[in-house]
């Protein structure tokens, strides 16, 4: 009997593939000489496809809304600097910052649940991503976090500067 085939559509995406999904278009929207709309393609997807991430990793998939955050703001900035995006960018700075919220509200609960002693967090990982608590709305308004935690580059800086600025 031949092996049962899965569909694609149902095969939950691996937490990691789809971090990596958003990182690239994250990339895609910070290089100077790409086509905003490839940039604006790819990270529509990867963002789409946070919904289907599914594990017992509550870290990981923290990482994943925090990288979905991430990539929202860097689509909504994108989409502001379009002259016929301000809504949809308006859309997604919202849907960002709500979600980072409830990101941020799951954590704090998790963490004050925890009874028994919990092994510190190291100051870096191999991924070296911020996860939750790490990432907020607010922070994208902060050029150090942007350049320094972020480290994303000045012409994607720019455009989130204008995106905050509402200009």
């Amino acid at each position: 009997m031949p092996p049962r085939r899965v569909s694609p559509v149902s095969t939950p995406h691996a937490a990691r593939d789809v971090i990596s999904e958003l990182d690239a278009g994250i990339d895609l929207a910070a290089a100077p000489d790409t086509n905003l709309e490839d940039a604006k393609v790819l990270l529509t997807k990867a963002i789409d496809r946070t919904t289907s991430v599914e594990g017992r990793d509550v870290a990981l998939l923290q990482r994943v809304i925090a990288k979905e955050g991430e990539g929202r703001i860097a689509l909504a900035s994108i989409l502001w600097s379009s002259s016929d995006g301000k809504p949809d960018a308006e859309a997604q700075l919202g849907t960002a910052c709500q979600r980072l919220e409830q990101l941020d509200q799951d954590a704090l609960a998790r963490n004050s649940a925890k009874t028994t002693a919990v092994p510190q967090k190291l100051k870096f990982s191999i991924d070296d991503q911020a996860g939750a608590l790490d990432v907020s709305c607010a922070r994208f308004k902060n050029q150090k976090f942007l350049s320094e935690t972020l480290q994303w580059p000045e012409s994607l800086q720019d455009k989130v500067r204008k995106l905050n600025d509402l200009k």
